[in-house]
């Protein structure tokens, strides 16, 4: 079965913010036409009311015609004779048009006959009811595709609907000026804007969830990814897989239409990402496994070459043998660390990075250590041509730190110890006989010394090695949340109240106005 959601009232503390609209987004609205011609034609009522109280202005046609002597026609050949005028007689001026009295026809604009510009407003009227007409159209439409996406609109939606395409057949109907008089526009911008804020209501459900799919496909990629890993035997943190259960939970809630714990889906999705550090470690197990194998092959292959070399010294009588056993066991023991990492990596992944990077990475330098005292017994002259070119290269790390304005105080007195100590050995392989022992601690020291100015260096430019879990591409993505999912997403959920309702048990609970199913 699909999901049923449950809208009826607004989600009032959600509608305050602006939302950025799809590109076929409509508004329901006035038209300024409608707006333009209703005002129009109520005026022009207006103005026919206000002429009609007016007194009637005097009239030129008197109200009894005045009797004219009957003129007798002349002949065309002769003039009429003149009739006497007496001064006692009032002229009419001369200018005076002859007086008329057929009826004048009605003006157009007077009442039950509408002229051009009211003829226009009608038409305008109609036009503008066309309108929102169509914006009606739009808005239903809208809601069928929410029912096909499973979302049960509130009866109340559709009655406003109604409500507002009866009134708006109302202006349809208007044929005359006189009946624009009853036009209510506070009915119609009443039910307009109560519409339009359910229509803002709808398509921010909408996208909060499109943003909910979105979110919940990036959880099912990072789901199966520690589904992989658990396949491999290794040790998922309890806490992320606990921390995926609540995501998903929510998300389901959200998408259910339960907005109660909707803003726990920030904190729950910060927590993934912060646990992503700790899959990309799992997930590069395997290559740091290799590695490891990698460094103990190349630590077997020195160990024979070691061996090698301390035989051939017996022979001159330098006893190098305890430097090589020293190197034997440590090389014994790395195996031993890397054996328990891998069991531990099935048991807590934390112990086992700890034993990686603890006790057989950083343990490297000093295992080596004896595997180079040993190589420099046996070739005094590759030990020189290898010293001068490591306080080369150190020269020039310390001038590349002073033109970046580092104090190299420091590295330089460990360069010179180093230096001193390197002419040092240089002296004591040359004694005759050979004081192996003596030989050997300088050597040490020498390789403490290096050690030491790595470190130094490694702590002024903070640019350390980097472990084998921390090279590679990454695997576990970031689950992004859209920036306007906060503004969507409502901070408190409004009191309950009780609803009629749609199923479980005819309960309903009120979130922002919006009828959900079952109790709150």
């Amino acid at each position: 079965m699909s999901k049923k959601y449950y809208f009826g009232g607004l989600i009032a503390t959600v509608c305050a913010f602006v939302i950025m609209a799809p590109a076929q987004a409509f508004y329901i609205e006035i038209p300024q036409i409608l707006k333009d011609a209703i005002q129009s034609l109520k005026s022009s009522v207006r103005a026919q009311e206000a002429g009609e109280l007016q007194p009637a202005p005097p009239s030129v046609v008197p109200d009894e015609p005045v009797l004219q002597p009957i003129q007798i026609e002349q002949p065309i050949d002769k003039p009429a004779p003149e009739q006497p005028v007496s001064s006692d007689a009032v002229q009419p001026p001369a200018n005076n048009p002859p007086m008329n009295f057929q009826p004048q026809p009605m003006q157009s604009g007077q009442p039950n006959q509408p002229g051009p510009n009211n003829q226009q407003m009608l038409k305008d009227l109609k036009r503008g009811a066309s309108d929102v007409t169509r914006q009606l159209k739009q808005f239903e439409t809208l809601i069928a595709k929410f029912e096909k996406k499973g979302v049960v609109v509130s009866a109340d939606i559709k009655t406003k609907i109604e409500e507002l395409r009866a009134l708006i057949t109302k202006f349809q109907s208007i044929t005359s000026v006189e009946e624009a008089q009853d036009l209510s526009m506070d009915d119609l911008y009443s039910k307009m804007r109560d519409l339009e804020e359910e229509r803002r209501n709808l398509e921010q459900m909408d996208n909060i969830l499109r943003e909910m799919k979105r979110i919940e496909s990036s959880i099912k990629t990072f789901e199966k990814q520690v589904a992989k890993l658990a396949k491999q035997k290794m040790a998922v943190p309890m806490e992320i897989t606990d921390n995926l259960a609540k995501v998903k939970a929510v998300i389901m809630e959200i998408k259910a239409g339960n907005m109660a714990n909707a803003e726990d889906i920030f904190e729950l999705v910060q927590n993934l990402d912060e646990n992503r550090g700790q899959m990309e470690m799992l997930a590069r197990w395997p290559q740091t496994l290799k590695e490891m194998d990698r460094q103990m092959r190349s630590l077997n292959t020195e160990l024979k070459r070691a061996k090698t070399t301390t035989a051939r010294l017996a022979k001159k009588d330098i006893d190098v043998s305890s430097i090589y056993t020293q190197f034997e066991s440590a090389i014994a023991k790395l195996k031993e660390t890397r054996d328990a990492a891998k069991s531990k990596i099935q048991e807590n992944a934390e112990d086992a990075f700890d034993l990686a990077q603890n006790d057989f990475f950083g343990q490297m330098d000093d295992v080596m250590e004896s595997q180079r005292i040993i190589m420099t017994m046996g070739n005094f002259g590759q030990f020189q041509t290898d010293f001068t070119r490591q306080t080369n290269q150190a020269a020039q790390q310390i001038k590349a730190l002073k033109k970046k304005k580092i104090d190299v105080a420091d590295l330089e007195d460990l360069l010179a110890q180093a230096k001193a100590k390197g002419a040092e050995v240089k002296v004591l392989f040359k004694a005759k006989p050979l004081d192996v022992d003596i030989v050997i601690e300088a050597l040490n020291e020498v390789e403490n010394l290096s050690q030491e100015f790595d470190q130094k260096v490694s702590e002024l430019t903070g640019i350390e090695v980097d472990m084998p879990w921390e090279k590679g591409p990454q695997q576990f993505q970031q689950i992004q949340v859209s920036p306007n999912l906060d503004k969507w997403i409502p901070k408190q959920a409004q009191p309950a109240v009780s609803g009629s309702t749609g199923n479980g048990g005819g309960q309903t609970c009120n979130v922002n106005g919006v009828e959900l199913p079952g109790a709150c």
